[in-house]
């Protein structure tokens, strides 16, 4: 149920911002947005149009211009900040994952490297890491862009990473003391 009606949230939440964008826009390009059905979009508008969100006007037998009312401001600002409340508790909830993984395996290796990858995850990760060295000042955790950067001198070393293909896996077969951890499996 929950998955529903985020569901539903996460449509009518675009169809809002496609209508302050784009008055001209229709149902059928909506449609192609959302990935579902110009039937479902079409129940989607007239439940926003009844609830006095969204305003439609006939201005051709082809065209119809759709117009966000100020209940319907209102309820796009609502849920643009519940969206962004989710998302930032679940960012804040990966980075506080991350640290604790750290501090789990702190003790084990002489380094710990993370490979940082050029994303939105790769910064999550890398702000944990700063988090993590800011408070514990001794912990040799490197966070790097490439396993090329990887000291090979360590008696012992682990490599975390978020990838989900087993390339560096195999890149990095052979090398001596150096444990490989898929931090998507440990979260």
């Amino acid at each position: 149920m929950i998955y529903k009606e985020s569901h539903i949230f996460d449509n009518e939440f675009i169809i809002m911002s496609e209508v302050s964008e784009n008055n001209k826009v229709t149902q059928r390009e909506l449609s192609r947005k959302l990935g579902v059905s110009v039937s479902t979009v079409n129940l989607l508008m007239n439940k926003m149009i009844r609830e006095g969100l969204i305003k439609m006007s006939q201005v051709s037998q082809k065209q119809v211009l759709y117009m966000l009312t100020p209940k319907g401001m209102m309820e796009k600002a609502k849920k643009t900040v519940k969206y962004l409340k989710l998302h930032y508790k679940a960012i804040y909830e990966m980075k506080e994952k991350v640290k604790d993984f750290l501090e789990k395996i702190y003790n084990e290796y002489d380094a710990i490297y993370i490979l940082i990858s050029n994303d939105e995850t790769g910064e999550i990760i890398k702000t944990a890491v700063t988090e993590y060295t800011a408070m514990i000042k001794k912990a040799k955790v490197i966070p790097i862009y490439s396993i090329v950067d990887i000291d090979r001198n360590f008696r012992s070393a682990v490599l975390i990473h978020m990838n989900v293909n087993d390339e560096i896996n195999r890149d990095l077969n052979g090398v001596k003391y150096l444990k490989i951890i898929n931090l998507a499996n440990e979260l």
